[in-house]
């Protein structure tokens, strides 16, 4: 409990410095804290449920400060967090190399997930060319700033988990003739 109180606010802050940064530098030059620490949760957090209530909550105060559609970003969120959990799951993820190609991989796909809501809900024309260049220099940006804010989540997660530290591990059954007969 205390760790995801703890990476929950780590969220919260991450999405306040975003807001701040992203008064002085242009959106696709700043780079997207907030989700990175959703990433950071599905490439690092040991449960999968708790892991779905922080990507949600996270993406609906983004959606709540952001004045984007309702529950756009809640959605993605979601999304991210569930291919990050699963990447971690299934592909070796421990070295930057493979977690630099899945941040670019997903923030490109987030930005054009983006673009293709906004298109379908509120009738937004596609940009072309231009939406895939923006979102390229926003994978570039998060690229550099994922390795830092993801060792800052596994770092808050082990430093927070609800592990006994003093508590024995379980006697492990062995199977010898002396156990048998």
């Amino acid at each position: 409990m205390k760790a995801a109180i703890a990476v929950l606010l780590l969220g919260l802050g991450a999405l306040i410095v975003q807001g701040a940064v992203a008064r002085t530098i242009s959106p696709p030059w700043c780079p997207d804290l907030a989700w990175l620490v959703v990433v950071g949760i599905g490439l690092r957090w040991p449960s999968f449920l708790p892991g779905v209530l922080l990507a949600v909550v996270l993406g609906y105060s983004m959606d709540l400060v952001s004045g984007s559609l309702m529950g756009q970003h809640a959605l993605l969120r979601l999304v991210s967090y569930l291919a990050a959990a699963l990447a971690a799951r299934q592909l070796d993820l421990s070295g930057g190399l493979p977690v630099a190609i899945f941040v670019v991989a997903m923030t490109v796909f987030y930005g054009l997930a983006t673009v293709t809501m906004l298109s379908f809900f509120v009738g937004a024309p596609w940009l072309g060319l231009d939406v895939l260049g923006v979102a390229f220099a926003h994978a570039i940006v998060n690229l550099i700033a994922a390795g830092p804010v993801i060792s800052l989540v596994e770092r808050v997660v082990a430093r927070f988990s609800d592990d006994e530290v003093g508590r024995r591990p379980p006697m492990p059954i062995s199977f010898d003739r002396r156990s048998i007969g």
